[in-house]
């Protein structure tokens, strides 16, 4: 069982130590290093499910999702190393996000099939697309014509953290997995979105710190390396 944890380490290590740089303007050092760190989730992951006597639907799923977090990984950082016009970030954006979209719905069936629900807890659900149209609409994010995709994916994310609740109150062994791994995804996201929408003189100015870039990628990565543990059980 120590394996799969030990090459999510890797990953996550190769993250905090590379020099980082926002995902607009990455170097090919910076680019091999996230496509490396997310290609060790997807060993982990078949690690932790070469533990199983048999791989059910759920553990191929969360591994379906770390090879879609791959691909979007490449995708977003294509158009940086490319130089395309300034005009083209937004679809690469796009193109890129959509893959994590996918991960994120993969997880989330997952996450339900295994889930006592508690419908005391359904404000959970709410809570980050609740956060992200509070900011909106205040000015603090300026979500322009993307703010319908945005709260779409934020409804993702609540709906994910709410199930990932639900895992935990019914299996407490790998609820201590998932529970964090979607708590660390809306942590992640949710530093994105203020990095590519929060107003110049706030979201630009925090996007350039590295400790405010590792509030997205540390978060991102250290809930890949959970979600690879979780194979062994899922």
């Amino acid at each position: 069982m120590i394996l799969p944890y030990a090459l999510g380490l890797c990953g996550v290590v190769m993250i905090v130590l590379q020099p980082l740089r926002f995902v607009a303007k990455p170097d090919f050092a910076g680019f091999g290093s996230k496509t490396f760190a997310s290609l060790l989730f997807c060993v982990a992951g078949v690690a932790a499910a070469g533990r199983r006597e048999t791989v059910g639907w759920q553990a191929a799923a969360v591994l379906m999702g770390f090879c879609l977090a791959l691909i979007g990984d490449v995708l977003l950082s294509i158009e940086p190393i490319l130089a395309r016009p300034a005009q083209d970030k937004s679809y690469a954006l796009v193109l890129g996000g959509v893959p994590f979209l996918l991960a994120h719905g993969l997880n989330l069936a997952v996450f339900c099939s295994r889930a006592a629900f508690d419908w005391r807890l359904l404000p959970v659900l709410l809570a980050v697309p609740a956060l992200l149209a509070l900011l909106w609409k205040c000015g603090v994010l300026q979500f322009g014509k993307a703010g319908v995709p945005v709260l779409v994916y934020a409804l993702l994310l609540g709906a994910m953290l709410w199930a990932a609740c639900g895992v935990f109150g019914a299996d407490k062994a790998l609820g201590r997995l998932v529970l964090p791994a979607a708590a660390l995804f809306c942590v992640s996201d949710i530093a994105l979105f203020w990095a590519n929408f929060g107003k110049k003189d706030w979201g630009s100015h925090f996007s350039a710190k590295k400790p405010f870039l590792w509030l997205v990628m540390v978060p991102y990565y250290v809930a890949q390396a959970l979600l690879a543990g979780a194979v062994a059980t899922i």
